[in-house]
């Protein structure tokens, strides 16, 4: 399957964390995630089996297991980093590979003095205004890049990015769909184009995944799927401290399928879901 056929299927991938954050929230509330968005963007079959709730969880716990967990899970822990960072003080926040995160809209209010910039391919971001934002008001900045081609630090200089600021990046669920250089170019980024004390918080596949280890829970279903989009899994790492270092970052936090499991997914969220546990998520920072 050719490059760009698999990146539209990466692209979809967006519906498929949009429908697992709503149906969360349809048996849950926010017990299971803060986004309240997430239903603007469903499909139609989505949306009809949205209907039954539960019976939709069972039938994607069926071919992915762990995939509802983990996008609900990740939800939380994302927005719990993102309120602490608020809090500490930031100038800017860059939001890479969007699709149909709606942070902008949900945190509008302890983000009014912060600028956001958003970033994803074109077509991406044309479907996100389309089905997300629905001519609602946001001032966040849309900066269209392909991770792999374009030079992102241009493109965020050219939005009014300020290399000097205390910056946060987000990048959620993207990493693993990159080969390791496009990867290695986005840290290296944040390690030489953003203020004292910036960081980015990711989430990545472990390595031993990529070699084909699948005993981890929902491993083998979650690589099957992967290979049907086209061998999208690209990129994976054992030890995040070793892989970051040397490009000038520390690793502050870095957490596994357990830990969110213990922290978002015990039986007070209402999901008693697990995670994948191939996943883990990252916070890696700027000394």
């Amino acid at each position: 399957m050719d490059q760009t056929r698999a990146k539209r299927n990466v692209a979809g991938t967006a519906y498929l964390t949009a429908w697992a954050r709503a149906l969360g929230r349809r048996i849950a509330g926010d017990a299971a995630n803060g986004d309240q968005l997430a239903e603007r963007v469903l499909l139609p079959s989505q949306r009809a089996l949205a209907v039954f709730p539960r019976l939709a969880v069972w039938l994607l716990e069926r071919g992915l297991p762990g995939a509802v967990g983990y996008f609900n899970a990740r939800t939380q822990y994302f927005d719990a980093v993102l309120r602490r960072e608020v809090e500490r003080g930031l100038a800017q926040i860059v939001i890479l590979g969007a699709g149909f995160d709606s942070r902008s809209l949900r945190f509008s209010t302890p983000l009014a003095a912060v600028r956001i910039f958003e970033v994803d391919m074109p077509g991406v971001i044309k479907l996100r205004e389309e089905r997300l934002l629905r001519g609602q008001r946001s001032t966040a900045v849309r900066v269209p890049v392909d991770f792999e081609h374009d030079d992102l630090a241009a493109s965020l200089d050219a939005a009014g990015y300020v290399a000097t600021a205390r910056t946060f990046f987000l990048w959620e669920g993207v990493s693993y769909y990159l080969p390791v250089d496009a990867v290695a170019a986005i840290l290296h980024l944040v390690a030489t184009h953003s203020g004292f004390d910036s960081g980015i918080l990711f989430d990545y596949v472990t390595g031993a995944f990529v070699d084909g280890d699948y005993t981890t829970y929902g491993a083998r279903e979650l690589a099957r799927g992967w290979r049907r989009l086209g061998d999208v899994n690209r990129f994976g790492v054992d030890d995040i401290a070793a892989f970051v270092e040397p490009l000038g970052l520390g690793v502050a936090n870095d957490i596994g399928a357990d830990e969110l499991e213990r922290r978002y997914l015990q039986s007070e969220s209402g999901l008693h879901l697990r995670a994948w546990g191939c996943m883990r998520i990252a916070y890696v920072v700027r000394p």
